[in-house]
């Protein structure tokens, strides 16, 4: 059995798949697992030609186009005791190897690793790994019940997740094959089934973005996914967690509500509100009109903010 699987769904980016192949080592060991998702002939044609320089395998998707459904194949082929996930558009940082074979031994069912990232037009920092960067160091920082929380249930994104194979199999867990949000629910599955987990500060990985793309999908067939996936959570999370650990928590609902009523108008409002109160998803409550919460807030974020500072690498 090899030590790590590193699975890397792909559509339409042969040219970044090239530059993230290039940043993981070819002489240790790792199992690196590409699966397409319908891209245009010739990209996969360039695929093809990467094959003889770089070692990877190469599946393709032919069910429902999804990077989850890329990324089930990859799990299905892992042969790794550790998982990373990668996708096409970014790349592994240098020495990331080193940062994470560390952890190869251990006993936990997931190690957290920190991301940054860049507009890949400029080079300059962006701002895609800040939600997720903020909520590691707050745990590091103190390692109380509510930040533990966070980092289980409140990080979607799959990448800088080590997670332990035997974990994924043991519970069956899979990616929501969707137009959206594929990975919400595989992150909120293993956040709440790991026992045991580790957290590095060291940064393994790079997340891209093109000032062109800062946009959000405004197609309301994505969004109505999008919400599809925050119902699943929401309702997954109030069968699992206690009516404390809700209230810590406090799952964040609200913000497609007013999504909806700011996109799509009042019709669209009425739709989710609707769904909202069929499922029984809480998505008010009293510290967002709390001034003496807020302030307190704000004063966490400074703090938390500072710290990041301390050691935030490009």
């Amino acid at each position: 059995m090899k030590y790590l699987t590193i699975i890397i769904p792909h559509f339409n980016s042969s040219s970044m798949l090239k530059t993230l192949l290039s940043t993981i080592p070819q002489d240790k060991g790792i199992q690196t697992i590409v699966v397409d998702d319908k891209s245009e002939l010739s990209h996969v044609e360039d695929i093809e030609q990467l094959k003889s320089k770089y070692k990877f395998e190469f599946y393709q998707n032919d069910g429902v186009k999804s990077a989850g459904s890329c990324r089930n194949i990859g799990l299905e082929k892992a042969k790794g005791r550790w998982v990373l996930f990668a996708d096409s558009d970014d790349y592994f940082v240098d020495g990331f190897y080193d940062a994470v074979s560390g952890y190869f031994e251990s006993e936990s069912d997931m190690v957290f690793f920190l991301p940054t990232s860049i507009y890949i037009d400029t080079g300059k920092i962006a701002d895609r790994h800040v939600d997720f960067e903020k909520k590691i160091v707050a745990y590091t920082d103190e390692k109380n019940e509510e930040n533990e929380l966070n980092i289980r249930y409140m990080i979607p994104n799959p990448i800088c997740k080590m997670i332990k194979k035997e974990l994924i199999d043991a519970h069956n867990l899979k990616f929501d094959e969707v137009m959206a949000s594929n990975d919400v629910m595989f992150s909120t599955k293993v956040g709440h089934f790991i026992q045991s987990f580790e957290v590095s500060r060291e940064v393994i990985y790079c997340v891209t973005r093109n000032h062109g793309s800062l946009t959000v999908n405004l197609k309301e067939e994505i969004f109505d996914a999008r919400v599809g996936v925050i119902v699943s959570k929401a309702s997954f999370l109030q069968q699992n967690l206690s009516k404390e650990k809700l209230d810590i928590l406090k799952p964040k609902s609200a913000g497609f509500l007013l999504q909806s009523l700011t996109r799509y108008g009042i019709k669209k409002f009425l739709q989710v509100y609707i769904i909202y109160k069929k499922e029984n998803i809480k998505w008010f409550y009293f510290e967002y009109i709390n001034p003496l919460v807020i302030c307190e807030k704000m004063i966490k974020k400074i703090k938390t903010h500072k710290s990041m500072k301390k050691y935030n690498v490009k």
